[in-house]
């Protein structure tokens, strides 16, 4: 069986032998005959498997079906081939994904005490070239056994390695090993070359940043810290691909650039993550829900940047492990991530899987529902309501779907490596960020700053771009930004300190010029910045602190201790440069700077809302009454593909009262999208 990631009608679906599938799909770490014939008669299609050989960081094994790698050369397929068989019997039309774990097996390391346990510390195993070879010989023996006695079942893979297998250096970031220490001389080229030591790796010379020249040892070593664990992932994706050949999708677990604080995101070596995003070698990147946008009440979010896997053609999978009502928080006296945001309802639950649904289903994003550790989801309503989202999800896949987005967000992982990981920075202005960019009242898009170039990033419909991390720029970044920002007349919101990291040290005047307005520094301590719709600011205090000071731009908002601006705009030629001095801003804040960009607003409360052509969705954030701005030329009919029921706009609006929590989803009827077949 030949299968491809492809965009049909716009979004991307699992093609197999030319049939396109939509990628819903079913997980667990302990499935059974029940919860598998559960989802497959609900219509997923898509299921996966995990024969795994350790236990999980929870301390129970992530597997129950015994180990494969047991020795060396040795593998024994009968736990993997039971776990297929119970599929193949429970869901006698799926395909499934297996997942193939390639770190270190206990007798493996006894054989190799030179060696670093890779689950917990990846990045000192990474080098070692035994453990690549063996691990490689391992996951192409699998691959080659499944494709063998199993390939026409079989529409994927999955790489798995790294602490709770997402590819996490976990334990290992504030230690030396004699096997990184080897690989950081191959990486210097200097055979005397030692790790800088934890003082020297942590140290900040300017305020939260890293000084270029002063710290370059630091940076260096943090650079190659990233690129060891990427570049060892994909040395994996290409052994794969030695079997593959491209004939069945390949998958990970990377690239958490939107979840990960400061501290943890530097730790784990995620940051080179458009070298994996941009890989030939892989064609599927998943990553759980954000975990601090989940409960009942929140808005929900994803951990990447999502637009731009699309964008190269990456299919995407948000894991919804939420805590269900039936779920337990803990596993022996370890909470179980997440656990912190367990629903208290049935009624909860269904809620929030529509949320995250509505999510997928207009970004083009798949989903998979994880049964952790079983029985999350036994519960007839849960599977009707799943039913009823395969249902509208196979209608939806007639439609032709593209992004209305007129907002566009860009982060990278470069500025990263300059920022203090104990001032938390990072957090504030891209995991808190998403909250509010969530309650603006109108659907974004977020990329990478890789992407800015892309020749197919559809610049001409964004109004208003958003820089969230852009201290430290390149020049053909800025030439790109020149070209489809400044001269095509679009307004661009910066963020904090935007192009102040220069080769040679800081530069304020770079920063002012890019930002296009005067700028200083300020000497007070400031925390917060105070607008009419709201204050906002860093939860630390920080150093350094920009104001703006132009008498051509118009203050927004001010620092409460100072009173100097904080948050202004200013024209420039046919566009708006907009600049704020702290974040995360929140919804009502950024609802204002879109409104001031042309940008339209389908909400002016802080319900969170979710369209692309000729889908409309929305959370309720408060019981009452809500109405949907819709665009103009839109149809006048819409119907709610949850209910069923039908609803008439008046003078352009969708007017609705809902409970708090509660989900709509809108299609207009002449796209031939049927509703839900379930009410709950």
């Amino acid at each position: 069986m030949d299968v491809r990631i492809q965009k049909r009608n716009g979004t991307l679906k699992v093609v197999a032998d030319g049939h396109a599938i939509d990628p819903l799909s079913f997980k667990s770490f302990r499935p059974t005959e029940r919860n598998i014939s559960d989802f497959s008669r609900a219509g997923v299609r898509l299921l996966c498997i995990f024969p795994s050989d350790i236990n999980s960081y929870l301390g129970v094994p992530y597997s129950l079906f015994g180990p494969s790698w047991v020795g060396e050369n040795q593998i024994d397929f009968a736990p993997i081939d039971r776990q297929i068989d119970l599929f193949m019997r429970a869901a006698p039309d799926g395909l499934f994904a297996l997942m193939i774990q390639v770190d270190t097996r206990d007798w493996w390391l006894k054989q190799h005490p030179d060696c670093a346990n890779s689950f917990f510390c990846l990045s000192q195993a990474a080098a070692y070239e035994p453990w690549r070879r063996d691990a490689a010989a391992y996951l192409q023996a699998v691959l080659r056994h499944t494709e063998e006695h199993y390939g026409g079942r079989f529409y994927g893979y999955f790489l798995m390695g790294g602490q709770t297998t997402e590819w996490f250096s976990g334990s290992d970031y504030a230690a030396s090993h004699p096997v990184k220490e080897a690989a950081w001389r191959r990486y210097t080229g200097d055979p005397q070359a030692v790790i800088p030591d934890e003082a020297t790796r942590d140290a900040t010379h300017h305020g939260v940043f890293r000084d270029p020249v002063k710290d370059a040892k630091a940076l260096r070593y943090w650079r190659f810290h990233h690129e060891l664990v990427a570049d060892t992932l994909l040395w994996f994706a290409a052994k794969a691909q030695e079997v593959l050949a491209h004939k069945k999708p390949l998958g990970v677990y990377f690239g958490y650039l939107l979840e990960l604080s400061g501290e943890r995101l530097l730790n784990v070596g995620h940051l080179e993550y458009e070298k994996v995003f941009f890989s030939p070698d892989i064609d599927m990147i998943a990553s759980p829900s954000a975990y601090g946008h989940r409960k009942h009440t929140d808005a929900s979010a994803y951990m990447v940047t999502l637009d731009s896997l699309s964008l190269h053609d990456k299919l995407y999978y948000l894991e919804f492990d939420h805590i269900t009502h039936l779920s337990p928080t803990h596993v022996g006296t370890m909470m179980i991530p997440g656990g912190h945001a367990k629903f208290q309802s049935e009624q909860e639950t269904i809620d929030v899987m529509r949320r995250d649904f509505m999510l997928c289903l207009t970004k083009g994003a798949a989903l998979w529902w994880f049964d952790m550790f079983e029985g999350w989801f036994y519960s007839q309503g849960m599977m009707d309501e799943i039913a009823a989202m395969v249902a509208i999800a196979r209608n939806v896949a007639a439609c032709p779907l593209r992004s209305v987005s007129e907002v566009a967000v860009f982060s990278g992982g470069e500025s990263i490596y300059y920022l203090d990981k104990r001032a938390d920075i990072h957090s504030d202005l891209l995991d808190r960020q998403r909250d509010g960019l969530a309650r603006m009242g109108a659907p974004y898009d977020w990329y990478t700053m890789g992407d800015l170039d892309h020749p197919d990033l559809p610049h001409s419909q964004y109004k208003l771009y958003i820089f969230l991390d852009a201290f430290c720029l390149s020049e053909s970044e800025k030439a790109a930004i020149e070209r489809h920002v400044r001269q095509a007349g679009k307004a661009v919101l910066w963020a904090y300190a935007p192009d102040y990291v220069q080769a040679d040290g800081f530069s304020l005047a770079a920063m002012a010029e890019t930002v296009g307005m005067g700028l200083e520094k300020l000497e007070e301590s400031e925390q917060t910045i105070a607008t009419p719709w709201g204050d906002y600011g860093f939860r630390k205090k920080i150093q350094p602190l920009f104001a703006v000071a132009d008498g051509q731009a118009t203050a927004l908002g001010t620092y409460a201790a100072s009173g100097r601006p904080g948050l202004a705009f200013k024209k420039q030629g046919q566009g708006l440069s907009i600049y704020s001095g702290m974040g995360p801003l929140p919804g009502p804040v950024l609802r204002e700077l879109a409104r001031l960009a042309g940008v339209h607003l389908y909400n002016e409360g802080s319900d969170p809302v979710f369209a692309t052509s000729g889908l409309i969705g929305v959370y309720a954030d408060r019981d009452g009454d809500l109405s949907l701005r819709l665009p103009a030329g839109s149809p006048e009919t819409w119907c709610d593909l949850f209910s069923g029921a039908c609803v008439q706009a008046k003078n352009g609006f969708l007017s609705m009262t809902l409970r708090r929590g509660e989900a709509r989803l809108y299609s207009c009827p002449g796209r031939s999208v049927s509703p839900c077949p379930k009410t709950h």
